[in-house]
């Protein structure tokens, strides 16, 4: 999924990009199981589920946290880009980051589930 078309504030991407690749790479099934725990229809209105919104942020950020170790170093952009995923990543809380969730992630979350 496109993330460009949410216009993410820049302190919500390091969220939004692990939570994007970590979906994009669950196997279908998975993918459908996982965000149907997450949000589900109560009649026309979509429901949220907190905790397992901040469970699948949380495998996320630990899935991302994994996968950048193997990230090999470099110049420029591409070393401040990683150097500031590693520094941000970790500090990331799932429980914390729903306590008020940007409209626009509640919208992204919801897009992946009608997929």
């Amino acid at each position: 999924m496109s993330i460009e078309k949410y216009r993410f504030e820049p302190s919500d991407l390091v969220v939004v990009t692990a939570v994007n690749a970590y979906l994009k790479n669950l196997k279908p099934e998975a993918r459908k199981e996982t965000l149907a725990g997450v949000i589900r229809q109560n009649g026309a209105e979509n429901v949220v589920d907190g905790p397992a919104l901040a469970t699948l942020i949380e495998n996320a950020k630990a899935t991302a946290m994994i996968g950048f170790e193997a990230w090999s170093e470099g110049e420029g952009i591409y070393q401040k880009t990683l150097d500031f995923i590693r520094e941000a990543l970790p500090a990331i809380d799932g429980t914390e980051y729903i306590k008020n969730p940007p409209e626009q992630f509640l919208r992204f979350i919801e897009d992946w589930s009608a997929e």
